[in-house]
């Protein structure tokens, strides 16, 4: 190649700077190309575009000017440190500075209880702010600041009360907040009792997230992956939260995608947004051994908002969501990991809003919960085909939850619009399975989540209780717990964050709940997304004087457990273990976690360290894949969890 023909093949791509917000700034590269000015949220017609070779890595800083503040990234990178990327492609970056002062106001946020937040000694104006039952005074409790002032605030809470910070800060020491615009801090005082969160469990700090946390996946690695529409794809480890998290990139919008768990532990992403609500026909998987991406085969159609199952061979369903011309998809599709076939003989309008709730029955077919008010069963054999089972008895419960809380047993609650509290349940283990309506919860919601906890208790946490698609205004805090054996619900401790539409709650292997996301749609723009999340200690983790329970120990467990077998599990509490549960890994987003169901286990002593019991049957009560394995001893305290997978 001669050196004109090597100076043609560089290829270029193009940096684009652009403003947002009302304050001024500059904008800089690394390597130098980009000296953008931005005024009023306006970038300057010139120093606000560049090329750089394909492949460089491009470093941008920003610098608000004196009285603004620099609010972040909102296109190609987030937060608000140096923005890296490289130039694979060409990509827009908005930059947002913010005019000061900015007012910051203390508020009760969803706290019932008594305290006093101070500002540091020497600020002046000065914050001193009484809350009372959650109400804070109508003097001391604001002020304005200029842009960059270093904010220290330090909370007290009255005696017999408890206190935890709620965003932009968390735990229970000081809360230290640079003012950068106008903000409400939450200091959320509550009533306090040694015993209580042996009722109504306790909820952790919260703590930040790089990204809106609306795709939210439990590897067999124990690690979390989740993703929004904004940024990388993130890994966070629940054992090991110090660590923060770690970029993993994607593949392609894998936004409003359907994912599921193939039988080797890797998760397969079936579809997402090409542009609105037109949905991308790729799928990917993600494996979790080596934390990459790879490209598998696409799909018939494109699917924005597909559910996804994993069948009892081990084979993926995706169903429903809307195509490449943001029309309805009608024909399922089956793969296996690397191809996908047709069921042409099972047409179905599942219409908007698309994720329907799907599960495999005992009899190994998919039944179809939702939202439609008609429910059916789905045989995946030769070309596929419809059955019709019956009718829920409420008709619309759209983006209420449904979850399978024992094998062939399905609960369904809340949805509709306005939303419901009522609640059902059916057997799918009877020759006529029927919907019957159940005791309800105490708040009615949407936009919720439903999560199998380690005994098999369900816990509902998230949505709203307001009319329409997504009342933020009407966010419903207190979780509620619900129990199969007695069909009733109790209130549990309230979450510090209002979560709606693109909220996700999932069982973490300690047995507690992460709870996540919360906006980027629905009416909530990206900057007032909830980008933290908080984690949820159920009552069974407690005794009943509040302090931590005792929890049995699995010293070892097998790797795989095969369907028909007997296993073993060695653990020094053998004398106290009674029972146990194996629960599928969460894939969870959009009010429906596509991969969770639970099979109970029947534990008897095998010796004075071990204990055994029958794994499932077959794929029908339990499809192959990766299976969180609890113990749980007399009192229901569940041990933290083996990751197993279950097969053939």
């Amino acid at each position: 190649m001669t050196e004109a023909e090597s100076t043609a093949a560089v290829v270029t791509k193009t940096v684009t700077i652009t403003g947002s917000g009302t304050g001024d700034g500059t904008v800089k590269s690394s390597p130098a190309g980009i000296n953008c000015t931005v005024t009023a949220g306006r970038a300057a017609a010139t120093g606000c575009k560049a090329t750089f070779n394909r492949g460089v890595t491009v470093t941008l800083t920003a610098t608000p000017k004196t009285g603004h503040s620099f609010k972040g990234w909102f296109q190609t990178c987030t937060g608000t440190g140096p923005c890296i990327t490289t130039m694979t492609v060409s990509r827009t970056v908005n930059a947002r500075f913010l005019k000061g002062p900015f007012k910051i106001t203390i508020s009760g946020g969803v706290g019932t209880g008594s305290g006093r937040v101070k500002s540091q000694s020497g600020l002046i104006p000065a914050i001193n702010c009484l809350i009372t039952n959650g109400t804070p005074a109508t003097t001391g409790c604001s002020a304005k600041y200029p842009a960059n002032t270093a904010l220290v605030f330090t909370a007290t809470p009255a005696a017999g009360h408890t206190f935890t910070w709620g965003p932009p800060c968390s735990g229970t020491g000081t809360c230290q907040y640079t003012a950068i615009q106008t903000r409400v801090i939450n200091a959320v005082f509550a009533p306090g009792g040694s015993g209580s969160a042996a009722t109504r469990g306790e909820w952790g700090a919260t703590f930040q997230t790089p990204v809106v946390g609306i795709h939210v996946h439990l590897l067999p690695t124990s690690k979390v992956l989740f993703w929004g529409d904004r940024g990388d794809a993130q890994l966070w480890d629940p054992a090991n939260p110090g660590a923060g998290f770690t970029a993993v990139g994607k593949t392609y919008r894998i936004f409003c995608s359907g994912h599921t768990f193939l039988p080797d532990g890797r998760l397969l992403i079936a579809g997402g947004t090409i542009s609105g609500t037109q949905g991308d026909a790729r799928a990917a998987i993600f494996d979790p051994l080596t934390d990459a991406w790879s490209a598998t085969g696409s799909m018939a159609q494109g699917r924005y908002y597909p559910t996804t199952t994993v069948l009892p061979n081990g084979e993926i369903l995706a169903i429903s969501g809307s195509d490449e011309t943001s029309t309805a998809v009608t024909i399922p599709e089956i793969g296996n990991g690397s191809s996908w076939r047709r069921l042409t003989g099972a047409p179905l309008l599942i219409p908007n809003p698309y994720y329907p709730a799907m599960f495999v029955a005992p009899n190994g077919k998919v039944f179809l919960a939702g939202f439609q008010a008609t429910t059916r069963y789905l045989s995946t054999a030769g070309d596929g085909g419809w059955t019709t089972v019956g009718a829920r008895v409420v008709a619309d419960r759209r983006l209420g939850s449904a979850v399978m809380y024992a094998p062939g047993k399905i609960l369904y609650a809340g949805g509709g619009d306005p939303p419901t509290n009522s609640a059902e349940v059916i057997d799918l283990n009877q020759a006529a399975p029927a919907w019957r309506s159940v005791p309800g919860m105490r708040v009615a919601r949407r936009q919720m989540n439903a999560t199998i906890l380690a005994d098999g208790q369900v816990l509902v946490t998230n949505g709203t209780s307001g009319p329409g698609f997504n009342d933020v205004t009407q966010a419903v805090h207190e979780a509620e717990l619900w129990n199969p054996a007695t069909e009733s619900w109790t209130t549990m401790a309230r979450e510090v964050v209002g979560r709606t539409y693109h909220s996700a709650s999932m069982l973490l292997p300690d047995g507690r709940v992460l709870s996540s996301g919360s906006g980027e749609g629905g009416g909530v723009s990206y900057a007032n997304s909830q980008l933290n999340a908080q984690v949820f200690s159920p009552p069974y983790l407690f005794n009943t004087d509040g302090t931590p329970a005792v929890r049995p120990l699995i010293a070892s467990a097998p790797s795989t457990i095969s369907y028909g077998s007997s296993f073993t599990v060695e653990t020094p509490d053998a004398a106290t273990v009674t029972r146990g549960s194996l629960i599928r890994l969460s894939s969870v987003t959009h009010a429906f976690n596509q991969s969770q169901l639970i099979y109970p286990l029947t534990f008897s002593a095998g010796g004075p360290t071990s204990v055994q019991a029958a794994a499932p049957t077959n794929g029908n009560l339990a499809p192959p894949g990766p299976y969180l394995l609890f113990l749980l001893n007399a009192k229901g305290v569940p041990s933290v969890a083996k990751v197993v997978t279950v097969g053939p």
